[in-house]
């Protein structure tokens, strides 16, 4: 048997190994799949067309010809571009946002500098920067329900609406009549913007986003770009979004006109117009979409060296995906396999609870050894050195895993960024509710494992006459047995309970003490059912019971809110 045990610790510390590498292979394929991302934000200007994905800029002809690519270092980005503007100067202009940044970049030569405008200090969500009149920059920004012009390098920028006016405004452009056209979010409409005499700007012609063309709740216009016939192509989103998004048309007086019927459901990132036909970019899979600005024709953009791109930087996020998917189930299969053979490597007597030994009451002495004072029952001292180390370690758990959980949500919203699309915000959302969720449970825990250890370490003591009780606060009480009720695992007083058996084989007291000290006493007393038992606890408002079906409930009602969540 003992080389069958031996072989079983051997299988239990393999099996760990094992699921401690999946878990190490989830976290880094998760975080791999992470980085792949498919095109996000693109520009085009003069037969140009650069798009960001993975990591890198890729450049374009109208045509879908692909030029180039530069990882993101060329440009010297620290961080995915929130926003690209390709301008009439064969300037590039790259917004980022951790921290703020706006940098313009000479295409032909890829030398870039910072703009360094003061306003980027107080942008820490969505924003947008397009070139105005006289080479200054308007930033829309979505935290601060603002647009922001800034004139001469090194000037203040200043607010150029008035108050309340936008609600997490976002992409902005002009028309051929230099009148500035935006999407104000959260107030679900695209609006138009017009010099006012004051020098700010004043709303013009506005189409609400909730029209006989919207589909579901994506009515969250964020991006948009204007067709060579004058017309909006509009990035519609869902405010409890899943990713995905419509684009809609929009003439700028008669308002919605067109729907776009692109290939299912799309994360359309953003849009651009490239000549006679638009772009939009589609996250989840990897593509650029091209669309006859005319017909509303549907292809694919880009020549096979383009596509062919995308679809290994899809393939490898499948990739990596799919290793995550095998790597917890590996994390499942050994967890489940380490605790199997952590059983058989266990003697069989010691493998599960065992129901605890019955109080044998009438085959007790007829009385009590004579003694002179009270005999306190002498207490198991490897069971007292147990509960010190569960009671200290119980509180340590619930310190280590309350720090643990807000170090993880904290290190997954400092990987998602300051403004983390619908998508990742969901799952941040998710975490934070099934943490807020395990707090609430520790806490409630944590008085069970104290009223538990109080009442295991309540003291019982016999005169030969009475029963005397210690309490947690030193107090002793002396109570004639008919006054007591007792159960196979405690005496019960009032509303005090005092364990005499941790309802494993393992007693409180010595062996002996229980059954020589109080068992005779206990003729006097009442024996009780465990369904009894709970009644009496009940009854007087035993606080480890209170505590217990108030966890109980919680637990319940931690379920319900888990299911009617969705999570």
């Amino acid at each position: 048997m003992e080389k069958h045990r031996t072989l079983a610790t051997g299988f239990s510390l393999a099996f760990f190994l094992l699921f401690l590498i999946s878990l190490a292979f989830r976290f880094w394929a998760n975080d791999r799949a992470w980085r792949e991302t498919g095109p996000t934000h693109i520009t085009a200007s003069a037969g140009q067309v650069f798009l960001f994905a993975a990591g890198k800029l890729f450049h374009l002809s109208y045509e879908g010809t692909l030029l180039a690519q530069y990882p993101g270092e060329v440009t010297g980005l620290r961080d995915d571009p929130i926003d690209l503007r390709m301008t009439g100067e064969n300037i590039l202009l790259i917004a980022e946002q951790q921290p703020a940044r706006i940098r313009s970049c000479d295409v032909p030569d890829w030398v870039c500098r910072d703009m360094k405008p003061a306003l980027t200090d107080q942008l820490i969500r969505q924003f947008k920067v397009i070139r105005g009149p006289e080479h200054s920059l308007l930033v829309s920004d979505a935290r601060g329900d603002t647009l922001w012009g800034i004139g001469k390098p090194g000037s203040e920028a200043r607010k150029l609406v008035s108050d309340r006016l936008l609600a997490g405004p976002n992409d902005l452009a002009f028309d051929d009549d230099n009148s500035l056209w935006l999407a104000d979010t959260d107030h679900r409409r695209l609006i138009e913007l017009l010099p006012a005499p004051d020098g700010m700007l004043a709303p013009g012609r506005e189409h609400s986003a909730m029209n006989h063309l919207t589909v579901g709740n994506r009515y969250y216009p964020t991006m948009l770009a204007r067709a060579e016939d004058g017309a909006w192509w509009v990035t519609q989103a869902s405010e409890f979004s899943d990713g995905y998004a419509d684009v809609v048309v929009y003439d700028p007086d008669e308002g919605a006109k067109a729907r776009i019927e692109l290939p299912g459901s799309i994360f359309a990132a953003d849009i651009a117009a490239a000549g006679m036909v638009m772009l939009v970019t589609d996250f989840d899979r990897f593509t650029v979409y091209r669309v006859d600005s005319r017909t509303y024709q549907v292809s694919t953009f880009g020549d096979a060296n383009f596509t062919g791109m995308m679809t290994a930087l899809r393939n490898q996020k499948e990739r990596y995906l799919r290793i995550s998917s095998l790597a917890m189930a590996g994390v499942l299969v050994f967890g489940i396999l380490m605790v199997v053979a952590a059983v058989f490597a266990t003697p069989r007597h010691k493998r599960w609870s065992q129901k605890p030994d019955q109080l044998d009451v009438a085959a007790a002495a007829d009385a009590v050894p004579s003694v002179s004072g009270v005999h306190w029952l002498q207490r198991n001292p490897v069971l007292d050195r147990s509960i010190k180390v569960m009671e200290s370690l119980s509180f340590v758990i619930f310190i280590i895993m309350i720090i643990g959980g807000l170090a993880l949500y904290a290190v997954m919203v400092t990987q998602a960024g300051v403004d983390p699309d619908s998508e990742v915000q969901a799952k941040l959302d998710e975490l934070g509710f099934l943490l807020l969720l395990g707090a609430l449970m520790l806490a409630a825990l944590v008085p069970v494992v104290r009223y538990s250890t109080r009442a295991m370490k309540r003291k019982l003591g016999s005169d030969g006459k009475n029963v005397f009780i210690q309490l947690n606060d030193g107090r002793e009480l002396m109570v004639p047995p008919a006054e007591l009720v007792y159960t196979n695992r405690a005496i019960l007083y009032r509303q005090y309970s005092i364990a005499f058996h941790t309802g494993r084989r393992q007693g409180i007291y010595q062996e002996g003490e229980v059954e020589t000290w109080l068992a005779p006493l206990l003729r006097q007393a009442r024996y009780l059912s465990a369904l009894e038992g709970f009644r009496h606890q009940w009854k007087h408002r035993d606080a480890l019971l209170l505590w217990s079906l108030a966890l109980g409930a919680l637990l319940g009602l931690i379920l319900i809110l888990i299911k009617a969540s969705g999570h």
